[in-house]
């Protein structure tokens, strides 16, 4: 599971340590220690990432829909 950021980058949920919101910005804390900035709020992020699933959730439905009457 992946939270979208700026400029199309993602984080790996499973990375994430903690999102902390500093002044203006969240700070994202990841396993291996390093820190990442985001200009979005907690909240915001939350919302990127559950219609980041949402879309992939439909795409897959999509890709495994059988087509011209044939099976899966």
């Amino acid at each position: 599971m992946f939270i979208p950021l700026e400029g199309g980058n993602l984080v790996s949920l499973s990375q994430t340590i903690a999102l902390v919101r500093q002044g203006k910005e969240t700070t994202i804390y990841l396993r291996d220690g390093s820190v990442l900035k985001s200009g979005f709020k907690p909240e915001t992020l939350a919302r990127r990432y559950n219609s980041f699933m949402k879309e992939a959730r439909a795409n897959t439905l999509e890709a495994n829909r059988p087509r011209n009457g044939g099976s899966i």
